[in-house]
């Protein structure tokens, strides 16, 4: 039963991941901590909770940047320049973590990302088109300052990538969810198997909650592609502004 219910989970938090870029976990790790008991079902723990959280994230963004790329909203140009660059800038932002205020950091970055969020509700004048490639450097720096703050906070790459692409470097919506995925597929595959070498991913609740991610992410990312770009931003809005929220309430435990 618990297995069937990590699929259920994994079905919502596939979907939403998929058709906004941030991935799902957002999502998936107050499911899997608050639904189980409400069943009556065993508790997960917080490392078992974690875990599953990282193996959705690795389902929901291979799938996901899979059916974006076939439909062409996955730039390559991205992935090389801004991509690389966040991955090492959350190295060296979570090996900083040690030496930082974090708390502080976690309260500004709070903030910023709710500003992100109201400039995101804004209207802006937006076309679908192919996106314009300009000097990697600029995309490369501004990956590098994301990826730091993700690693120094703990974060998560999505929201704060979102963002980034889509409200500073003006890329078109539909591609930057896309890319996204892509972006953060790396961490992802690190980040599982570092949990599952800990073992802290119980296996049968991993598979249900991989086959609720593939289906959702499959189905989140089709409707991506249909739901107009002014629709997806203020979705994608509303999980920034809950990304906002889990920093600020980090910060004020």
């Amino acid at each position: 039963m618990t297995a069937l219910l990590c699929a259920l989970i994994g079905l919502a938090s596939g979907f939403v991941g998929a058709m906004t870029g941030v991935g799902g976990a957002l999502l998936a790790v107050p499911l899997l901590l608050i639904l189980p008991p409400l069943v009556n079902l065993p508790s997960l723990t917080v490392h078992a909770t974690t875990g599953l959280a990282m193996v959705q994230g690795l389902t929901t963004n291979l799938v996901g940047v899979l059916v974006h790329k076939r439909a062409g909203f996955v730039s390559g140009f991205l992935l090389r320049w801004t991509g690389s660059s966040i991955v090492v800038g959350s190295l060296l932002g979570s090996v900083a973590s040690h030496w930082l205020p974090s708390r502080w950091l976690l309260l500004t970055l709070g903030f910023v990302l709710l500003f992100c969020a109201f400039q995101m509700f804004r209207p802006i004048a937006e076309v679908d088109s192919e996106f314009v490639q300009s000097n990697p450097f600029r995309f490369a720096v501004a990956g590098l300052v994301t990826g730091i703050l993700a690693g120094a906070t703990g974060l998560g790459t999505g929201s704060l990538t979102i963002v980034l692409l889509v409200h500073w470097l003006k890329v078109p919506t539909r591609i930057a969810i896309g890319s996204t995925l892509g972006i953060s597929l790396l961490a992802a595959i690190t980040g599982t198997l570092g949990k599952a070498l800990t073992l802290q991913v119980p296996f049968v609740e991993a598979i249900g909650l991989s086959v609720g991610a593939v289906v959702g992410a499959i189905w989140g990312a089709k409707v991506s592609h249909k739901v107009p770009t002014k629709t997806l931003r203020h979705i994608l809005a509303t999980f920034i502004a809950l990304a906002a929220f889990h920093a600020l309430w980090h910060f004020l435990r």
